[in-house]
């Protein structure tokens, strides 16, 4: 456990406190990295990059929090996809689309618009389950992060 704490403290806080440093408050991270969280989210393969760098751009959000948490997030995203589109579907009482994502995959890079007619549905799902959850985890963890990043605030002051 030892060389994932300190890869963690090299490639995760060793840049948040450098932005501390440079000025950053740490409500401003705070929010960067639950609007990060949000985002990284999403159930769309390969949208998140541009999301993050939009809502940056339009927020004013720092964009290393942001980028960062996406990245870190990638796994979760994955692995949340189906979950969402379940969720979606019970929402509006649909019945479960079958769905893997090896399959996903295939048809999408094979036929795009036969991917958009078979699971542009389910996509629509998973938005929903989205827009249902995420928001309310973003500030969840923005609440949860204000301590943390008070108290590498008060480290990155230190001469």
């Amino acid at each position: 456990m030892g060389r994932v704490a300190a890869w963690l403290g090299r490639k995760v806080r060793d840049p948040l406190v450098a932005e501390l440093r440079q000025g950053a408050t740490p409500e401003a991270l705070a929010t960067a990295v639950a609007t990060g969280a949000a985002l990284g989210l999403l159930p769309f393969l390969g949208t998140t990059t541009l999301a993050c760098a939009i809502a940056g751009r339009l927020a004013r959000l720092n964009h290393l929090a942001l980028q960062l948490t996406n990245y870190l997030l990638a796994p979760a995203q994955v692995l949340l996809i189906i979950p969402f589109v379940r969720l979606g579907e019970r929402v509006v009482g649909a019945d479960p689309v079958a769905i893997d994502l090896p399959t996903v995959i295939r048809v999408f890079t094979e036929t795009p618009g036969l991917f958009l007619a078979r699971f542009g549905l389910a996509g629509l799902h998973a938005a929903l389950g989205w827009a249902l959850v995420v928001p309310f985890g973003a500030l969840l963890l923005r609440w949860l992060l204000l301590p943390t990043f008070r108290r590498l605030a008060t480290l990155a002051a230190r001469p």
